[in-house]
């Protein structure tokens, strides 16, 4: 009787090999896409400067590389700029890195190294630094579904107009920024901690760090992207809820806001809001350091927190109502809001 044990061993080689050769083919194929996906990437971005340039804009993504092979795709640029001379906007900043899964095309990470120089009209001109300085943004259209912006340890100065010696302004150790579309809704939410101002910032009065954070809805957020101004007036218009915006003092102390809130095309605020108090006077003792002169008043309304109910923490909880700038407590009237 034959035996079949050659027969199957030359079939298991055969099928070794053409598994082999199937796996090279594969990576090769695979290889020689990513490549073509990266040229185009590169392309892509030299195209969009040039049309940028066209328009008046000189954006600038120097020596501009496609990386992340195998499993990611990304850009990598030596340095990044932006100058709109016919908005007398410029932002200039060190390296620039991004990628995106190949399994996830749509979910961009990026990182940017410091320093970075900020002119904007109507504000001072600034030099930023960071430790590091990431963001994620998932893309989708019309806009993106979802933005979020990591720091830490920033440093903001003024900067010299001569070149000279930079104004501190301000520190900060840590700070996050997430926007979520849900169109026509927006979903802004910020945290940071151990911020600290320079003395001659805040009426040039000095101020403790702060920690901070807030969770507010924009029920048509989605509007402000075809708005063209460029200062707070922008959010004219819009309404949503405080779904909570808190400030902590180093002891502990602080205040919280909550409440929904409309803002009038002039500007005026309207609202109702709970607005609680952790130890008030402890609070009350850093607004005298900030607004001096104003005892009298901050030492009245810490007495009368004394009256007012309490959350499940123990801290008072006063409601406020606001009717086009115009604050009162039921029928007591406390103040007026600045128009935005």
């Amino acid at each position: 009787m034959t035996s079949s044990t050659p027969a199957k061993s030359y079939n298991a080689g055969r099928r070794i090999r053409f598994l082999a050769v199937g796996i090279v083919a594969v990576g090769a194929l695979y290889t020689g896409g990513w490549y073509y996906l990266a040229n185009m990437l590169e392309t892509r971005v030299a195209t969009n400067i040039a049309g940028f340039k066209e328009k008046g804009i000189n954006a600038a993504c120097e020596n501009a590389s496609a990386s992340g092979y195998p499993f990611r795709l990304g850009l990598n640029c030596s340095s990044v700029a932006w100058v709109d001379q016919a908005k007398s906007v410029s932002v200039s900043a060190g390296a620039f890195r991004s990628a995106a899964q190949v399994y996830a095309p749509f979910h961009i990470v990026s990182e940017i190294d410091g320093p970075a120089k900020v002119d904007v009209p109507g504000m001072m001109p600034l030099d930023l630094n960071w430790e590091n300085l990431k963001s994620s943004v998932r893309l989708d259209k019309p806009i993106p579904q979802r933005l979020s912006i990591e720091g830490r340890n920033v440093v903001v100065n003024q900067r010299a107009p001569d070149g000279g010696t930079a104004t501190p302004l301000a520190t900060m150790k840590d700070g996050q920024l997430h926007f979520r579309t849900t169109t026509p809704a927006m979903d802004v939410a910020l945290s940071f901690s151990n911020l600290k101002f320079a003395d001659n910032v805040v009426y040039n009065q000095p101020l403790p760090e702060l920690t901070g954070s807030a969770d507010i809805q924009l029920a048509n957020g989605f509007a402000l992207l075809g708005k063209t101004e460029r200062d707070i007036t922008v959010l004219r218009g819009q309404s949503g809820t405080l779904r909570k915006v808190d400030l902590a003092l180093p002891d502990g102390s602080g205040i919280a806001i909550s409440g929904p809130f409309s803002i009038a095309d002039d500007g005026r605020i309207s609202g109702d809001f709970k607005v609680t108090l952790r130890n008030p006077e402890s609070v009350a003792n850093t607004v005298k350091t900030v607004l001096p002169g104003q005892d009298k008043i901050i030492s009245s309304v810490v007495q009368a927190m004394a009256f007012v109910p309490r959350d499940a923490s123990g801290a008072p909880t006063l409601p406020v109502t606001v009717k086009n700038g115009k604050m009162s407590v039921g029928f007591i009237s406390i103040g007026r809001l600045p128009s935005l």
